[in-house]
């Protein structure tokens, strides 16, 4: 497929062409650690591997995306995205105002993006903090309360042994890419619900048991957005991913990313930075973890908010 029926294609017709200046095409460095175990994401994408999302906001995917476009269409490998909360909490940036709530119109934004990637979406209800940031609850609050509505633990459980991925991406339990709670929340629950799946004494739904072998974090490790959110995630680099490699004819998988992202209109200002940042993503910066033995507990109050 050629860059002019991509695009023809694509759901996303309107929108301006993605024009870095020149001064943003440096990146960052950070040195490269291999990984002691396991034979690299580049060798699992290309051996087919079934690979899931786990994020708490629709519009998440956006950060890391080029890894999902990578796997499903240039290797055409089955990707799930399970995202915990229909954004609520943010603002709406659509000319057209976002009836008949937010919840619905950002719900519908993330269908299509779904549609774009080739992903089977699960999509759920749990309560999105809303803006701003200083009015958030304490994480372990926001634990409690997405818990009281449904067994968060045992949704990914389900998930997970319903569709048996082989790869799970999620953010970091600690800092969560950008530091939101419910970016640290949404990989604590996954890391917990990975290893339900893989206990074999717990009934869920009457599913077999099924262990994840590989899951990874995508770290926040570009200049740009650790200025602005004052946030780094913490951790080894033990893999990088070069996302300026082609995912389809004349489409390089960090512009199909930024491109995708477009489809979250009401998300524009947020969305608009990303792009910005695109062109630095030289790597994209992976640390592949052990949930069996790096627990992360979701009810664990943050030191500073103990």
């Amino acid at each position: 497929m050629n860059r002019r029926e991509f695009i023809k294609n694509s759901l996303l017709l309107a929108g301006s062409s993605i024009i870095a200046p020149a001064a943003l095409l440096g990146g960052c460095t950070t040195a490269r650690i291999y990984p002691q175990k396991g034979p690299g994401i580049d060798k699992l994408l290309y051996d087919g591997a079934r690979v899931m999302w786990s994020a708490a906001h629709p519009d998440d995917e956006a950060l890391v995306g080029a890894i999902m476009a990578k796997s499903s269409l240039a290797y055409n490998n089955p990707l799930y995205f399970l995202i915990l909360t229909h954004g609520d909490g943010g603002e709406c940036c659509r000319p057209q105002g976002c009836l008949p709530d937010l919840a619905t119109v950002r719900g519908e934004e993330m269908k299509k993006v779904a549609e774009l990637y080739k992903a089977e979406l699960q999509h759920e209800y749990y309560y999105n903090a809303p803006l701003p940031v200083e009015s958030f609850p304490k994480r372990h609050e926001l634990a409690k309360m997405w818990n009281d509505r449904k067994d968060v633990t045992r949704l990914y459980a389900e998930a997970i042994r319903r569709w048996k991925p082989d790869v799970i991406f999620t953010f970091c339990p600690v800092s969560g890419f950008t530091g939101h709670p419910e970016h640290q929340l949404a990989s604590r629950f996954t890391m917990a619900g990975i290893r339900m799946a893989a206990d074999s004494s717990v009934d869920v739904e009457g599913m077999s048991a099924h262990r994840v072998s590989y899951v990874y974090l995508p770290l926040n490790r570009y200049w740009p957005v650790t200025a602005l959110s004052g946030q780094k995630d913490a951790g080894p680099v033990t893999e990088t991913w070069d996302p300026t490699q082609y995912c389809t004819t004349g489409w390089q998988c960090r512009d199909i990313m930024a491109h995708f992202s477009k489809a979250h209109l009401s998300q524009n200002r947020d969305m608009g930075s990303v792009r910005m940042v695109t062109p630095l993503m030289r790597q994209i910066y992976l640390r592949l973890i052990d949930p069996f033995t790096e627990i992360y507990d979701p009810f664990e109050p943050r030191p500073e908010q103990v």
